[in-house]
């Protein structure tokens, strides 16, 4: 079944935060559009500058105390920035957040055990511990940013995500608020990164925030979107929410299978932000940024995160992008778009 257009998912605004620069979709992917690859620093993965946290944007204290939240916290700047959000364009209490983390909570749960045996329990600061807890990066966003709508956090590997945006999707669909903030973040330590280590796999800190809304609501406020949310599921065979076979958008006319972009090889593997980079780099693609190409993608294997631009049949001016990612047991979350080209 077709949405009216009162009750489609648009993406008004994205921001992004990687090991090589923090900002808009066309901000990043200019910026990488000469590099192939990032390169792992010396504790095994590929690490968001610290200046990042001071930088432009005026974070909160609690924000700036832990590094996946301010990683997020400024990825979320610019993503309100890019939507043309102030603190008054929508009441707290209508705005929400779905945050995907593939590893929540389990950087400060080390932290705060290496703390007990360093200082013994009676020495830790007690300021420490709630950052121990899975949804912690989401519960200081919401402090940060008066965001008194529905929160909460979502951990299944490299799709996460992607399931963070079907699930604001629905909070939108259910009326429960009137914009919500969805994507992923990642950090990481040395001994995380020792234990998730993979051969010819660079692992990256980084974060990508969405901004969705209806869109009758963006159309209220005069902002452009960047894309509509038109097919969202989560499957086991990739067919999209109305029985199409998302498999098949990848072989429409005009564009050929092998400008598949597999994503972590040349964004680096952010785990739980992975689903939110490839959407943004599916819209990147349709508005010109020619990125760099270095696999082609099977449709048989399991691919763990992967964006296809297809020409929509029925608009000379319309785009659509399948975004897929796998959750592991055979299980794939996948989302479609549909982007007007010329934004």
């Amino acid at each position: 079944m077709t949405k009216s257009e009162n009750e489609s998912t648009v993406i008004t605004g994205c921001g992004w935060v990687t090991p090589i620069i923090a900002g808009t979709i066309d901000d990043v992917l200019s910026a990488y559009t000469d590099r192939e690859s990032i390169s792992p620093g010396d504790d095994g993965f590929a690490v968001v500058p610290e200046t990042l946290r001071d930088a432009e944007f005026n974070l909160s204290p609690e924000l700036k105390r832990d590094r996946g939240a301010w990683m997020a916290g400024v990825a979320l700047e610019y993503a309100r920035r890019g939507a043309v959000l102030s603190a008054e364009s929508v009441p707290p209490e209508r705005v929400g957040m779905v945050l995907g983390c593939a590893l929540a909570g389990q950087l400060g749960m080390m932290d705060f055990a290496g703390e007990v045996r360093e200082q013994t329990p009676r020495f830790v600061s007690p300021i420490h511990f709630p950052q121990t807890v899975g949804n912690y990066l989401a519960g200081a966003l919401a402090r940060a940013y008066a965001i008194r709508g529905p929160n909460s956090t979502i951990a299944c590997g490299a799709a996460s995500s992607l399931r963070a945006i079907i699930e604001a999707q629905g909070i939108l669909a259910g009326g429960e608020a009137d914009l919500v903030y969805a994507g992923g973040v990642e950090q990481f330590s040395e001994e995380l990164a020792c234990g998730l280590h993979e051969p010819d796999v660079c692992l990256s800190e980084g974060a990508c925030w969405f901004v969705l809304e209806r869109s009758d609501h963006a159309g209220s406020r005069g902002v452009t979107p960047l894309a509509t949310l038109s097919d969202i599921d989560v499957t086991r065979g990739g067919a999209g929410a109305d029985g199409e076979d998302l498999e098949g958008i990848r072989s429409s006319a005009g564009i050929e299978e092998e400008n598949t972009i597999v994503i972590e090889h040349w964004i680096g593997r952010c785990l739980g932000g992975l689903g939110a980079a490839a959407t943004a780099a599916a819209i990147g693609a349709v508005r010109g940024h020619p990125l760099p190409l270095l696999a082609r993608c099977d449709p048989r294997e399991t691919v763990i995160s992967r964006c296809t631009p297809t020409r929509d049949a029925t608009s000379r001016d319309t785009v659509a992008a399948s975004v897929t990612a796998d959750a592991g047991s055979g299980r794939r979350t996948a989302i479609g778009l549909r982007i007007t080209t010329g934004n």
